[in-house]
């Protein structure tokens, strides 16, 4: 992970330091300035992730500095470093918006941890700002999406939806066709009338023609009244007719009289009514296979198939998983009345690399369930029910790109499994690294390089963060 710090601090020598410490064991641009004057006017014309500041300056003090930087910069990190470390200067610099505070002496390595801690939070909270600017940006058509792929959709939409012709809706469970549905509906002419929907699949075959035509009275046992049908409740609307490739075959005659003809009648009635509709069927069947197998009718198809829209499996789009992520839990953070900020890098990669057979609805579940259990800021694997020992094992390969080397598919194995024991060690140390690595019979300084090369921090594994006074002294110290 890479970015630039700014290092503020009147002593040259510690500039020096520090300046090295970040320059040898990090990934990370260090740029020293010795004025916190000139270090503000650096930040006007250079892009900069992080401010690290001497408390104590000559002209300048390191929280002014930081609420100089906020006000021109509010994206920017802030870390304050000082010799004299008391409660309330801990208080006071993190009450006016310090990320964090480092006590001189410092540990090299409580430096290094502190500084990987809030640039991953300075990314996270920069992806998480950027997915939000990608959801102003979306479509009028209420979907998200950004990939070529769903673009096709989108244009399609927009062409098929001012137009009367029925449109046919494929592609597999959990993709969004009835959102698909809704969009066409809501971009139509017919916009001001219901849509009204009938899940083929839903209802028994014996009431599918009462439920859809209606029925008059005495029509059969218990129908003491008329009863209008779901066409009626449609007139000059939407029809939408979902899973219409589990419709039962001695159904389909009279749809298609229906679809044909604009004509039905409700049952018991002898009396022929016209509807007024536009028509959308969407199925994760393959029709025409079903057509060569005799159990969908050849011509309820070509009625059906004017305008046929195929939509993607999530598979297919996994760039707009991200976005799809971020949509989802600010949906149930403010169900939940959860102040979530974002997803953890790690998860967040998880997420994008595993399948999903259930599609977008997969993921939206899996992102609800972690809202729910989450009681940070962050969601996480173990939020997400992802964090199991079966979770991951395994890269994912996909079969339509050419197979992975023997070196490479091991490398990446030596690397999830490094990520999955080392989480495992800190969540049952409870985020003590030295217990963890006496555990796995290590050295605390491998541990220390394993966790740092797979980018995981122990305070993940520390409880609960609080503003308490306590949590303020042990920052403090």
């Amino acid at each position: 992970m890479s970015g630039r710090i700014l290092i503020v601090d009147d002593e040259k020598d510690m500039l020096t330091l520090l300046g090295r410490i970040v320059s040898e064991d990090t990934n990370y641009t260090a740029v020293t300035e010795n004025n916190p004057e000139k270090a503000l006017e650096m930040l006007r014309e250079e892009p900069f992730d992080l401010v690290m500041t001497d408390l104590n300056m000559p002209g300048m003090s390191g929280i002014t500095l930081m609420e100089k930087v906020r006000a021109m910069r509010p994206d920017i990190s802030v870390v304050i470093l000082t010799a004299y470390a008391t409660i309330e200067t801990a208080v006071e610099a993190t009450r006016k918006g310090a990320d964090d505070y480092l006590t001189k002496p410092f540990r090299r390595e409580r430096l290094l941890v502190t500084l990987d801690r809030v640039m991953k939070c300075q990314r996270v909270v920069r992806e998480n700002r950027q997915l939000r600017k990608a959801l102003e940006k979306k479509n009028d058509l209420s979907i998200i999406g950004s990939t070529a792929s769903m673009a096709d959709v989108f244009q399609r939409i927009r062409q098929a939806a001012p137009t009367s012709g029925t449109v046919l809706i494929t592609g597999p469970s959990g993709t969004g066709k009835e959102l698909v549905a809704r969009a066409i509906h809501k971009n139509s002419r017919r916009r001001e009338k219901n849509m009204v929907t009938i899940n083929c699949a839903a209802i028994p075959e014996n009431m599918i023609e009462s439920e859809l035509f209606g029925y008059v009275k005495g029509a059969f046992t218990g129908a003491v009244v008329d009863k209008p049908g779901l066409v009626e409740e449609a007139q000059g609307g939407t029809l939408f007719l979902d899973e219409i490739g589990d419709l039962n075959p001695g159904f389909q005659t009279k749809l298609l009289r229906l679809l044909q003809e604009g004509e039905y009648r409700p049952v018991g009635s002898v009396k022929t009514l016209k509807a007024d509709l536009r028509f959308i069927a969407a199925t994760n069947k393959n029709l025409e296979q079903a057509m060569v197998e005799k159990t969908f009718r050849a011509d309820l198809f070509y009625r059906l198939n004017v305008i046929r829209m195929e939509i993607p499996s999530l598979g297919e789009r996994r760039e707009d998983i991200p976005i799809l992520c971020h949509h989802f839990f600010t949906k149930y953070a403010a169900l939940n009345g959860k102040t979530i900020q974002g997803i953890a890098a790690h998860a967040l990669q998880v997420l994008k690399e595993r399948n999903y057979p259930g599609n977008v609805r997969e993921l939206e579940n899996i992102i609800e369930r972690g809202v729910i259990f989450c009681n940070g800021e962050t969601l996480t694997l173990a939020d997400l029910g992802l964090a199991g020992p079966n979770q991951g094992c395994l890269p994912r390969m996909n079969l339509e790109k050419p197979m992975m080397s023997f070196k490479d598919a091991k490398d990446e194995n030596i690397r999830t499994f490094h990520d999955l024991y080392i989480r495992t060690l800190l969540k049952e140390s409870g985020g003590n690294i030295s217990k963890a690595a006496e555990t796995a019979g290590i050295q605390r300084q491998y541990l220390h390089r394993l966790m740092k090369e797979s980018h995981i921090e122990a305070d993940e594994f520390r409880g609960k963060k609080s503003d308490s006074a306590k949590d303020l002294f042990l920052v403090a110290g």
